[in-house]
Formats: structure tokens, sequence, C-alpha cells
């Protein structure tokens, strides 16, 4: 998942004196130049003279400001307009590589650039004019083996990451100019053709990359499919790696549309087919009888990822729809509620302008007209900014422009930067917000110590309960320090972005991946072990992720010369080198997951196969196949599993059972291997539950064969509860994915389940103001939720043995510093659901069943006394019908010697009984204070008497008060 962190940088299109090329006479002019054009100062450094040799040859009162921006499909390149020209922009170092200026005659004839789109195999790029003219370049290497653009590492200074690559050998060169005379609407790229919508008449044209040669038409009219031939297009955009596009219609309708050529279409070239049979597909947005015009669609973005699809409206609204289980079927799966923070208070609407997935579909950046960009995760959770944010009074407060609206936005490759451009179109500034992220496959792998990851470009933050000397003390979310891991520079620059990390069971190491090769980190001494060898380093990269077993790292390897795909295991204290790998397995696909508990090593291949190994002990090393199966009735595809675990649990019988855990597509899966009398092996499964995005798996302190599973939604955090114990091994699955479950709210995005100490860990994401500039600051807040009152609530109210139970599973807690505060929100959230109807001992009523839960603790006085202070007077009548008189407490509270919670409950004895008799239980307990000789009470309840005395004039007051002082 993704945060914004740190501040957004500032990335401009600055004038500069460049050499005009040979030709003069071209449509453009080719403009080549290896200077970084990123920093934090907005204001341009450049010598006014040396702009004129530019500005002279710009058509007056065209301005400069960035028209529109786009990225390639990696996210590797980037490209920005302005009306006269065209940068390309290189990511790691972020810099302008090549820049092209169109001349005056060009502008004159053909229009100030406007739109911009790549080609998906980023050689070309093509600009459309406001006159409808098409302007395609081509995107090639300089011939020059990019010597002049690299980067090397100085005493003095360090590459940053990712820049030990250096500026890729790359220019634009125009190539050719095509006339649209019907206009342009909107146009997408595919492989081979440009898919152009026109304006006059409406049709779609596919135009070759390489030219304006057998141009295939089809007039909207003539598509069969439609629901309404008199609209236009509005906007398209393309499926990843794939033909399939989405059209937007005029009306406020969605499409998904394919092309499949036909024979008229291969026999007459340069004609409009008189039938739209190439063209078919089905309306997935929108109402046949016609809706309100502001649920239009009006920009979309695909996830094949998770299978959905997001549709931005007119009113500002962003819907979910999902890939249905028929071929061609897509329903609505969810809705982004992006008017639910203090910013839409008026409800105004405002169209959604830019909408884009990151590369692994698990976070949608959002962009509107006139408000701040925003994250969301994949199933409708607001990662930034959050729903408590006052983004006006931020807007006002702040300096940056991209926080007034966006025109457009996109992720970098290894999604962390989100690219915006803000609203104002004569700026010449686009802005990169840094991002950290954690990935699913970290999360949620049992541990002995609840730990979780953030990557950041340059650094991890590292969190793990093992760390912690004291977790008994505090809920306060300050108290949980994350670790701040510097990933060597030297490793960085080469091999940046961090691909995959993990935490070793205890929580004492680390290991991180990234574009080649790997490394590992001990996080008591703080040192770091990499690959002696440079090119041992690089001729790998790291596939389906790492895993710690005792002290040895399991890899998931592809070897970058000859393509092979294998399993490495390295001893930990050992070098890092190829002639140190304690053992090596070779795979005849792509390893995609692989997953570690005990001594059982699961490995998921890219032609969804599961291997199940065991791996010995730490001193001794002997990798064994199990048995492996085919996942293909489960997986529908490889890149839909998310993530795989395994995990043994004693079963009735007394014997190890193996249970797997799939995450694929959004759902879960349990998988329970049986062995046949062949040999072979058969996989029982079942779908818990789906629109998963984490899930996690822990085990009870308490009870080694206790495990529960945990689900977040995007919502609501689910729990299930002896998932794969012995009882809950002999339960069917399709028992278990019903029943056995609860679900609470959470305010905040979970990281981490910390059972020991009945809490969730997260984050939640942060805005500031930093003066003098005003530049807006983004932050990541730890957050926790209690959830043991949660927990104890479904116990009583639906099971039958609530009680026993209930008590057998908070006895463990009891020793919490907050035990007695989890027990005060479960009376006080029963008492406030059921004083309404007033169900009393009536059959169906759950705070009897609490009161007589809470009476087996010592707590039991005082959660009582402090829920009644915290509720409604109203509600203390029916509250003290069910936990008894208050005044019967309280004499129980003097028997106990229960001092301070008897001086509480005559602060509600002084509001339901006459003074007299408040008078005379005040002096009691005065006098047993004194004789405990606790001073400090003595003094709060002789204030309180005085308190009474002005309103009744006691000889016995005044005396005990005397006695007192």
């Amino acid at each position: 998942m993704y945060w914004a962190t740190g501040s957004a940088r500032v990335l401009a299109v600055e004038p500069s004196l460049l050499k005009v090329s040979s030709d003069g006479d071209d449509e453009e002019l080719e403009l080549v130049l290896p200077v970084v054009a990123s920093g934090q100062d907005k204001s341009s450094d450049i010598d006014s003279n040396s702009q004129s040799g530019i500005q002279s040859r710009i058509v007056k009162g065209t301005g400069s400001g960035i028209v529109d921006m786009a990225r390639n499909e990696q996210g590797s390149l980037w490209a920005t307009i302005t009306r006269e020209s065209i940068q390309l922009w290189v990511h790691r170092p972020v810099g302008v590589i090549s820049k092209v200026v169109r001349t005056p005659k060009s502008l004159l004839d053909h229009g100030a650039n406007q739109r911009l789109l790549w080609k998906p195999d980023s050689t070309m790029l093509v600009v459309v004019t406001e006159q409808s003219f098409l302007h395609i370049y081509r995107i090639i290497p300089q011939g020059n083996d990019g010597a002049s653009y690299q980067l090397t590492n100085s005493k003095s200074y360090a590459l940053g990451p990712g820049e030990g690559i250096g500026f890729p050998d790359l220019t634009i060169k125009f190539k050719m100019t095509i006339k649209m005379d019907a206009g342009v609407s909107s146009l997408v790229g595919l492989d081979s053709d440009i898919v152009v919508a026109t304006v006059n008449p409406p049709a779609v044209q596919l135009i070759p990359w390489m030219g304006k040669v057998d141009v295939k038409t089809c007039l909207i009219r003539h598509m069969n499919f439609l629901l309404d031939k008199s609209v236009k297009i509005v906007s398209m955009s393309r499926f990843p790696k794939s033909t399939t596009q989405t059209w937007c219609m005029s009306d406020g309708k969605a499409y998904i549309v394919y092309y499949t050529p036909n024979a008229s279409d291969t026999s007459s070239p340069n004609s409009v087919a008189s039938n739209g049979d190439s063209w078919y597909g089905f309306c997935f947005h929108g109402n046949p009888e016609g809706f309100d015009k502001q649920d239009a669609g009006v920009v979309a973005a695909s996830n094949p990822e998770y299978s959905l699809l997001a549709i931005g409206t007119r009113g500002g609204d962003v819907r979910i729809f999902k890939s249905g289980e028929h071929a061609g079927q897509w329903v609505f799966s969810h809705k982004l509620a992006l008017k639910e923070s203090q910013s839409y208070v008026n409800n105004t609407p405002d169209k959604i302008v830019s909408l884009a997935w990151n590369s692994d579909g698990s976070a949608l950046a959002v962009g509107q007209e006139s408000r701040c960009p925003s994250i969301w995760s994949v199933f409708g959770r607001r990662l930034f900014p959050s729903a408590s944010h006052d983004i006006p009074s931020l807007k006002n407060a702040s300096e940056d422009p991209y926080l007034q609206g966006t025109r457009a936005l996109f992720w970098s490759a290894g999604n962390m930067d989100l690219i915006v451009l803000g609203a104002d179109d004569s700026s010449s500034n686009f802005y990169a917000i840094p991002c950290a992220k954690s990935l699913s496959s970290v999360q949620n792998h049992l541990s002995s110590a609840p730990q979780c990851l953030l990557h950041l470009n340059d650094r991890l933050l590292v969190y793990s309960e093992g760390h912690r000397q004291d977790v008994t003390s505090t809920i306060n979310p300050d108290t949980f320090v994350w670790n701040n891991v510097m990933v060597p520079a030297v490793y960085l620059s080469d091999n940046w972005p961090i691909r995959y990390s993990c935490l070793s069971q205890d929580g004492h190491y680390l290991a991180i991946a990234g574009r080649r090769g790997l490394a590992h980190y001990n996080l008591h001494s703080c040192r770091w072990r990499l690959f002696g060898n440079w090119q041992q380093e690089q001729s790998f990269r790291c596939q389906g992720g790492l895993a710690w077993f005792k002290n040895i790292l399991i890899v998931g390897c592809e070897t970058i010369e000859d393509q092979r795909y294998e399993l490495r295991l390295y001893q930990r204290e050992n070098n890092l080198d190829n002639n140190d790998v304690v053992f090596t397995e070779q795979f005849e696909t792509r390893i995609a997951h692989i997953s570690v508990w005990r001594s059982s090593l699961l490995v998921y291949t890219s032609n969804n196969t599961l291997y199940c190994y065991s791996l010995g002990s730490a001193k001794r090393v002997d990798l064994q196949l199990v048995w492996k199966t085919s996942l293909q009735d489960i997986v529908e595809s490889p890149t839909l599993l998310k993530s795989v675990s395994i995990l043994t649990a004693e079963g009735s019988d007394g014997n190890d059972a193996t249970h797997i855990t799939l995450l694929v597509d959004g759902k879960i899966y349990f998988l329970r291997p049986e062995f046949l009398t062949d040999g072979n092996v058969r996989l029982s499964f079942r779908q818990i539950t789906d629109k998963v995005e984490y899930y996690w798996i822990t085990r009870s302190a308490h009870d080694a064969n206790d495990f529960s599973l945990w689900t977040f939604n995007g919502k609501t955090l689910k729990m299930w509860w002896n998932v794969f114990g012995p009882g809950g091994s002999e339960r069917s699955l399709a028992t278990f994915a019903k029943h056995n479950f609860l679900e609470m709210d959470i305010e905040f995005y979970p990281l981490a389940i910390l059972p020991e100490r009945g809490i969730v860990l997260g984050l939640e994401p942060e805005i500031a103001t930093h003066k003098p500039k005003s530049l807006a600051m983004f932050k990541m807040a730890t957050k926790t939720h209690l959830f043991l009152q949660t927990i104890l609530r479904h116990v009583l109210t639906h099971n039958i043995d609530g009680e026993w139970e209930a008590y057998e599973f908070a006895k463990h807690y009891q020793d919490l510093g907050y035990f007695g505060h989890a027990l005060e929100i479960l009376l006080h959230n029963v008492l406030e659901d059921e004083a309404d109807s007033g169900i009393g001992f009536e059959e169906g009523a759950v705070l009897p069943r609490v009161v007589s839960f809470l009476q087996q603790f010592p707590h039991y006085l005082d959660v009582i006394v402090s829920c009644a202070r915290k509720t409604e007077v109203a509600l203390w009548e029916y509250l003290f019908s069910i936990v008894g008189a208050p005044k019967d407490l309280f004499e129980q509270c003097l028997a106990a010697d229960q001092l301070k919670t008897a001086t509480s409950y005559l602060l509600i004895l002084h509001t339901l009984e006459p003074l007299q008799t408040t008078s005379q239980d005040t002096v009691r307990l005065l006098e047993k204070t004194l004789q405990a000789q606790d001073f400090e009470l003595c003094k709060e309840l002789v204030r309180f008497l005085n308190s009474i005395d002005c309103k009744l004039d006691g000889e016995e007051t005044k005396k005990c008060s005397r006695d007192a002082y």
C-alpha cells in the first residue's frame, strides 16, 4: 500500500541556450540536452541573455506552460509538451535528455501542441495539435553508446537511488505529420496502430504508426453494439498489454470495446466500412433509459492485476467495476467515497480528469479539476489525503499549485513517486510526490514477533514487536518506534527500486532485493552484507521473493545471461558469493511466490504449479520435494495470485496437518492437500471471503494450535478464529466461511496484528504546512486500534457458552495496563445499543451477560463507575437496573478497601441521592481514608465535603473536615 511522505519535488521545463540542428528547413528543430531539470527551487537560474535564442523562435503569445504530460508503459520515460516544444524525461536520475522545439511556421500552420500519446513499446510518440494535426516522433538511440550520459560515484559525491545506470542514450526525431480533417476528440495507442476518435463525422480511425497507409475507418452510427448511435467518443483508454479498450461516450455511458479485422477491412483500405462488425463491445456503465449527467463517465483506467476497471464521472465520483465469472461481464464492485471529507461539505461537483493505477494494481491515484489529488487502495480506503483533512483550508495556506487542482497524473517506475501536473496551464512546473509503500507479501507471513516493513526511496522503516521491552503498559501510538534502516548507496545506485524484502521470524535480520542481486542486514549490529563481486550481483534478479529459514536465506532467482530459473539458499554467516550458495534447485518456469513455515517451503511458479518442499534442519539443509500439484482449478492466471502462505497445525488425530492460504484476485482460499493411494495429491479448497487487500495469520501466544485469520477489505477488518486447530479442521470449510467470524470498523490502514497486546497497528496520512514558504508536508502517523472488546462482545452475543469462552480468552490479557479500558469500552458500547430498547433481562439481552462476565475480574467495580461517569445521566437508570444500585456498589468498594473507586461512586450518589445521605457516605469514606493514611485522597474528599457544606450546614461535616486537616 502507498502513502505520501515528505514534500513534493518541483520539476521544471526551463528555457535553455541550445544549438539549432544543421538543417534549419526541417519541420522541427531537434535539441538535445543532458541536463537535470529538477529541484526544489521554482525559479529559473538561467541567465536571461541565454534565453534569447530560443524565445525568438516561439510564436508570440503561445506561452511556455506545460500543456500535457504522459509516461511510457513502464514509467521509465516521461514526455511533457508545452505549446511549442516536446521534452523527453528519464525518471532516474530525473532530467530532460532530449527536446524538440517546433518552428514558427509549424505553429502557425498546424496550431500549438495540445495532447500527447506514447506508443506501447516506447519507440514513438504522437502529439495532437490545436488544428487536428498528428505529429509523430521517433524515440531512437543517438549512437554514442551513452558515454556522455554515464554518472559515477566519487569521494565527494555519492549517486542517489537508481542514478548509477545513468541517462539512456535516446533522442527525439520528427517522423511525419498527419492531417485529421474530421478533428480529434480522443486517441489511444495500440502496438501497430493509433486509434483516433474523430469529431465530425463521429468515427473511429485506425492509423498505422508507420504512416497514413491502409487507414481503416468506421462511423459511430455503424457500430451495432452502441445503445445510442448519435453519440461521440469523449475519451478512450487501453487495457495494459492488450488491444481491449474503454470508451466514454458523450451521453455518459462507458463501453468495453474490442476490434477484430474482417475481410472487408483487409480488402478495401482507405474506405469507410459499410458496417461496424469489426468493432464489438458492451455497455458496463450507464442506464439504457438515461441517467443524471453528473454520473456521466469521462475517464477510465483498467487494473489487470485485480481484474478491475475504474470510471471517473463528471460529478466527481469514481466507480469501480469487477470482471465477472463469464467472459465479457463487468459488474459494479464499489464506489470511492471522494465526497466524505470536509472539502465536499457543499457537495459541489468536481469532474474527475485523470485516473492512474500503479503497476502492482494496489493503489489508484485520482485527479480532479479543482481539488487535491488523492490516492486510494484497491477496494476503497483513502490513503492520501485522509478524509479528516480540511483541503480548502490547506489550499489557502499552501503555495503548492497541485493542491488547487490536477490536469494529469501518473506513477513513475517503481511506484515510488506520483507525478502530478497542476491545474495552472501557464506554469512550466510539474511535481513528484514521494511515496512510501508496504508489500502484501511481507505482511501476511506468520512470525513469532509481529512485524511490518515500509519501503522509501533510499531506506526502509522496520517495526518488529520482538524489539520492544515493554508490551503491556500502553497503547499510545507514540511508543511504537520504527527503525530507520538506510540502504547502502553503493547497492541502491545500481539496483533501485527495492522489489522484495523480508524480516526473519524473530525480527533480527532483514533481506532486500532490488533490480539485481540482493543484500541482507543485521538489525542488532547495524551491518549490511553485500556481494563482493559486482558482476555476480548483476548476473541475476530476484523473482518471487525472499524468505528466512533460521540462518538460511531462500531466494527465487532468474539468471540474466541464460534465463535460468532457480531457488538459491544462502547461509547468513557466509559471504554473498556464487561459490557459497548452500543449495540450488532448478525450475522450468519463473518463480512467482515463496513461503516458509517451520521446515516447510512452498514455491509457486508462473506455469500455475505449486511445489511443497521439506527443508530439513538449520544445521543440515536438505531440500526434498514432498509434493507438487497444479492450481488451474483455482487460479485463472498466475498474475492474479498475490500471496501464498503455508502452516502446519496439529489435527484431531494428533498428527500435523498442512494448511495453505491463497490470495487470488482479491479472494481468500483455504487449501488442504490430501494424499491419494497412487502417490498424487488432491487439493480440497473453499473460498472464504472476497475483496481482500491484505490478510494476516496470527497465532495465540497462549495456545500453539490457536490460529486466527484476519482480512482487510478496504473498509472493515474481519477475523476468523480457531482456523486450523483441533476441531477447526473437522468443520466443513463452507460452514467455517459463513460463521465464526467477526467484523470491526477501523479508521486507519492496518499493517500488523499484535495478538499478545490485543491491538491493530497501522498508519494514517497527515498533512502539515511548512513555514515560511507554506509548502505542504506529508507524514505518516502511527495509529492503534484495541480489538479485545470487539471479540469479547461477539463471543458473549453469539456463543451459548459465551461467558466461559469470553473469560478463557480475556484472562490472558488481564495483566495489560489497558485491560480495564477495554472492558469499559465493551460495557459502554453494549449499554448505548440496548438502552433505547430497554430490553433489560429479556431473552437476547447482552448487557446482563456482559455484567456477569465483568464480575469475574477485579476490575469490575472500576469499570462500572468509569463507564457511568462517561455516560449520559439519562442512561444511568437503565445501567444500574442491571448492575445493581450505586449505593450497594459503593458499599462493596468500602468492604474491599477500594477507596479511590468508592470516591468515584460518591459523585454518582451525589447526583442520585439526597445531600444528607451523600454527606454521611462521604464522612464514612473519609474516616476509612484517614485510617489508610491516604492523605491525597483525603484532600479531595475534604474539598468535596466543603462543596456540600455550601448547601448543607452539617456539624458532622465540619468536625470531619477539622480532623482531616
